[in-house]
């Protein structure tokens, strides 16, 4: 019997050691240069100890500042037990790790990377996450086909001999899930329910990523991109899932089209949070942002295009662009700053192209291409290397197909350039989006419907926000959110958000109008175990605009928030505008979320490397 000790990351146990070109025993756990780090699961073999280990012996993770206690029989590879071991308290559902232990901890574990850097060449095969991003899906509830095909290969690539295996088997292998917009929760398309290698998340966001079901179409990719954070942060898995952290190490995103908008809107706020990811994949990245293929470049949607932020480890966008005119129509990639940024222009492009005849479209094949190096078809009808006279790979500046793609990827393991220098976050954790109502589609303003942030993954926008300059002296187009009336208009919900471990209080300005006696303004956080009133203040006298805070309660948990005028039965008679809405940080935590900048500053890209 042998025990580990071992480094407790956002309340997942991990284990952790070296791998050697042989496999690493009991008695000489640390031989080589590879880290490896996968999930503790009780009962299972660990699968990298390939050989029989030899005698107990006790290992010391590097980061000891919180630790599990791993039991492994010796005999059979099996994990016995997984208890803390010198750890605080955590959470009751996930946990959040104090600021302060925040910077303690990447302190030492920037100083760790950059000397493991020094020695790592590539990673071999991990357990870790991997979540795929759909773009533009017209009128469909459903992510396309193409995206469970990739999970699968993916999955295949991981070592699961059983395509994914047959939804609730106990094979060993990984996991793949589909995000479910109406409740929040990922749920179990097929694979294991005791999960040792990937798990694939299909992250679905096909009602409003073509911008035609409900009218607006501003800022909804970044909307998308904040419920997708927010899915990660408090993820809501089956209950045999309970235990897995789709954050842990190595994290991967891979978005096509408008589906790389939205990753990168996540990966930014993960990158404020301090949480690194370890991999990001643009396939054709395409901002509607009113530049690309004139001329049907008219629309802006607000969406932003992909960065590399200073938590990603490696970045690589493969793209190509036609140009305008006929071609506006098969919708153009764009060169971006990472690590690798190919066009593959060249290879996709042959004398025609054969069904389908998009290239924007065959850019995900491609990918495809790269994971499973035998497929020829993506599952969504799009033939893999099959335009006459053009081969996809080896040709035009491109690799061969076993060495480009998904070769850089942490399942693979092959080399990675770079690394570019990664761009710092602008986004506060602190913050609500679209809280300040000014990323409003100006062509439905009145209309009250389909407002970015306040509509899908759990919100609700039948109230219209009202430009200033229609009750108030003009201050140009600053708009603000009116509740009035006994029907529809007296309440608004904002879509599932994560409320941070570093807020206080819900902070917002508030101006009352015609007060009445029985009118209440009634502000709660709801998820699905229930909700917690934030706010129940009598609307009984006139006031100008004000800024008003509430406390608030179940930090580190996503909720969505309501807001509401209840008239207490008689009928609604005060008019309530708000504005500005957004997190602040408890009494003494303004010094400690400066600190968390200095904190984030240990992930960055060029501390260390893989």
């Amino acid at each position: 019997m042998s025990i580990f000790r071992v480094p407790l990351l956002r309340h997942t146990c991990n284990l952790e050691h070296r791998r050697a070109r042989d496999a690493p025993t009991c008695s000489n756990p640390i031989l080589a240069s590879r880290q490896h780090r996968e999930r503790v699961k009780l009962g299972r073999p660990h699968p990298k100890l390939l050989s029989p280990p030899a005698g107990p012996k006790t290992w010391h993770a590097a980061l000891p500042v919180r630790e599990c206690e791993v039991q492994l029989d010796c005999d059979t590879h099996a994990v016995m037990t997984v208890t803390p071991a010198n750890s605080r308290p955590a959470d009751a559902r996930h946990g959040v790790l104090s600021l302060v232990e925040k910077v303690l901890r990447s302190i030492v574990l920037g100083l760790a990377l950059a000397v493991l850097a020094t020695v790592v060449s590539s990673s071999p095969a991990l357990a870790g996450t991997t979540i795929i991003t759909h773009g533009f899906t017209p009128v469909s509830p459903d992510p396309p086909n193409w995206t469970l095909t990739l999970g699968r290969a993916i999955l295949a690539a991981d070592g699961d001999p059983s395509d994914c295996g047959a939804q609730g088997s106990q094979t060993p292998y990984g996991s793949l899930f589909v995000y479910d917009p109406s409740t929040g929760a990922w749920e179990l398309e097929c694979g294991s329910t005791t999960p040792i290698g990937e798990i694939v998340l299909i992250y679905n966001w096909s009602q409003e990523s073509d911008g035609f079901n409900i009218g607006g179409t501003q800022g909804f990719a970044e909307a998308a991109g904040d419920a997708l954070y927010a899915a990660l942060r408090d993820p809501q898995f089956p209950a045999a899932f309970s235990s897995v952290d789709p954050l842990a190490d190595p994290v991967h995103f891979i978005g096509h089209s408008r589906g790389a908008v939205v990753n990168s809107d996540c990966a930014e706020r993960l990158a404020a949070a301090g949480i690194a990811v370890d991999h990001v994949t643009t396939l054709d990245p395409h901002p509607v942002d009113g530049t690309l293929d004139f001329p049907l470049d008219l629309a802006d949607w607000l969406d932003r295009a992909p960065v590399t932020w200073d938590n990603i480890t490696f970045a690589d966008n493969y793209w190509r662009a036609d140009g305008g005119g006929v071609a506006a129509v098969d919708f153009d990639g764009m060169s971006l700053p990472t690590d690798v940024d190919l066009d593959i222009e060249g290879g996709i492009d042959g004398l025609f192209d054969i069904d389908p005849p998009l290239e924007h479209t065959e850019v995900h094949a491609w990918y495809h291409g790269t994971i499973d190096l035998t497929a020829n078809d993506d599952g969504d009808g799009t033939p893999i290397d099959n335009d006459l006279f053009s081969d996809w790979w080896g040709n035009s500046g491109i690799p061969d197909r076993a060495a480009t793609g998904f070769y850089h990827s942490a399942i693979v393991g092959g080399s990675r350039p770079g690394p570019v220098a990664g761009t710092a976050p602008s986004w506060s954790p602190l913050s609500i989006y679209n809280g300040d109502f000014e990323t409003v589609d100006t062509a439905i303003e009145n209309l009250g419907i389909g407002y970015a942030g306040w509509y899908y993954h759990g919100g609700s926008t039948p109230v219209p926000a009202v430009p200033w300059s229609s009750l108030s002296p003009p201050t140009g187009s600053n708009f603000y959110l009116t509740l009035f009336g006994d029907g529809v208009h007296r309440t608004v919900t904002h879509n599932r958000l994560y409320v941070d471990g570093g807020a206080g209080s819900l902070e917002f300005e508030r101006r009352v109008s015609f007060p009445s006696a029985n009118d209440r303004l009634v502000i709660t956080l709801v998820d699905s175990a229930g909700s917690q009133t934030v706010a129940d203040a009598a609307l009984t006298s006139f006031t100008a605009w004000e800024t008003v805070a509430f406390p608030i309660a179940g930090i580190g948990q996503t909720r969505t928030l309501k807001l509401e005028i209840d008239g207490g039965g008689d009928g609604v008679e005060s008019i309530v505008d708000l504005d500005n809405l957004r997190f602040i940080p408890e009494p003494g935590h303004l010094a400690l979320l400066s600190a968390g900048v200095i904190w984030l500053g240990t992930f960055g890209r060029d501390r260390a490397r893989r």
